[in-house]
């Protein structure tokens, strides 16, 4: 098997609850400073709330936040989506799920599982859920009923997709996007959402498995795509065929896993990227050019410590006054180690927070940036919320004690 198959095989693989595995042991993974180095780098973030999904067996595929901030959709490993009110103190309360008894659980044989959850507009009481078997839904909250089915047929493709890997709204909440592959046909499905209609395909700029679609946060006509193919492309999707919207294509050699966008100091739209080899890359949208990179051993560097081995890189967060983090943690102990690095625009990794008394491997993350506050799921299957405590004095005596005072304060949710 080659290396790109491999890496293919790797990011359509459903990842297995960390309660079933066992830990991989590294003796020369550690951090490379003392915990009074930790101390005096590091700020330090506490557990506000935790949720669980009840089961050792669940874990967190997805993550999405309304508008506001107040509402949480989780997507797990199974068609089931639970939704929280979040509240502005960081309390999570469960109020509702979804597709608990679907009939789509199973389809051919196969595990349906969830590929992605997307609130639809700014009231929060509208969500979009994705599906292996192909399936993207529109569900009303106030009903918990689906209003809207989204699926190409024979009509868009004779080839039909086999499932979907990833989608998106755009910024009107006007058009869907669905990242989708069958054997050797790659497509990008395009959806009318409001008129419940098929809109077209593009089926020329990716030649293997679409891993992530971003439409930007405010122009609804531009997007970005990522593949294993190792080629990101943007879009304007205004123009009337794929050719004319092609707008630029940036070869990362690499496998894409993950997209976001960012504006940079310059007021230069930016194409953050995280591969499945862990590395960090950025572009500028249009014209290509490398904006700001980093190998995954200089980021196990930044949050100092030794061993690559162990190494996720989770996701990229833009604060308040633009600075970009990076969220990073380990497989070592079962996830125990989660922390961040600011990204300067020139320069090393700047280490920036260390989120105390985390108890699993972390594979999604949301931030709010207005409340300095960072939600997290994984392979545990716990919802996490991560707040400064001001009450706390971040001394070395502090950080040592941090994950007992949490546990004594905290009631574990499972």
């Amino acid at each position: 098997m080659s290396v790109n198959e491999y890496i293919a095989e790797a990011a359509a693989i459903e990842l297995p609850s960390s309660d079933d595995e066992t830990d991989i042991e590294h003796p020369e993974d550690a951090d490379v400073c003392s915990d009074q180095q930790l101390a005096k780098e590091f700020r330090v973030h506490y557990i506000k709330d935790e949720a669980s999904l009840d089961f050792n067996h669940f874990y967190v595929i997805s993550l999405a936040a309304s508008a506001d901030f107040t509402r949480l959709a989780v997507g797990q490993n199974v068609p089931a989506v639970k939704i929280y009110d979040l509240s502005e103190g960081g309390g999570l309360t469960q109020i509702q799920e979804l597709n608990t008894r679907s009939p789509i659980w199973r389809e051919k044989g196969r595990e349906v599982v969830n590929r992605g959850v997307r609130f639809l507009d700014d009231s929060g009481n509208t969500l979009l859920v994705g599906y292996s078997n192909g399936d993207v839904r529109l569900f009303d909250l106030r009903t918990a009923d689906d209003q809207a089915r989204f699926k190409a047929t024979v009509r868009l493709t004779p080839s039909l997709p086999e499932s979907i890997r990833c989608f998106d709204r755009n910024a009107n909440s006007r058009i869907l996007c669905c990242g989708t592959k069958r054997r050797t046909n790659t497509y990008l499905l395009f959806f009318d959402i409001r008129e419940r209609k098929e809109l077209g395909l593009y089926c020329e700029s990716h030649s293997d498995d679409i891993t992530s679609v971003r439409f930007h946060d405010t122009y609804p006509d531009l997007l970005c795509t990522g593949s294993v193919d190792g080629l990101i492309n943007v879009f304007d999707i205004k123009e009337s065929d794929e050719d004319e919207a092609l707008q630029n294509t940036i070869n990362t050699e690499s496998s894409v896993q993950r997209l976001n966008w960012y504006q940079n100091a310059n007021n230069k739209e930016v194409i953050t990227c995280i591969t499945h080899t862990n590395d960090f890359k950025s572009y500028e949208c249009l014209e290509g050019d490398n904006w700001l990179s980093f190998e995954r051993s200089e980021i196990v560097a930044g949050i100092r410590r030794k061993s690559p081995a162990n190494f996720n890189l989770i996701n990229a967060h833009t604060m308040q006054d633009r600075r970009l983090f990076l969220l990073a943690g380990t497989n070592f102990n079962k996830g125990e180690i989660l922390r961040s690095v600011i990204a300067p625009a020139k320069g090393l990794l700047t280490p920036f927070t260390n989120f105390v008394g985390n108890k699993q491997i972390v594979r999604e993350s949301l931030y709010d940036a207005k409340r300095d506050l960072l939600v997290t799921g994984g392979e545990s299957g716990i919802i996490s919320v991560w707040t400064s405590d001001a009450g706390n004095v971040k001394s070395f005596n502090n950080l040592k004690s941090a994950s007992a005072v949490a546990k004594k304060h905290k009631i574990t949710p499972y």
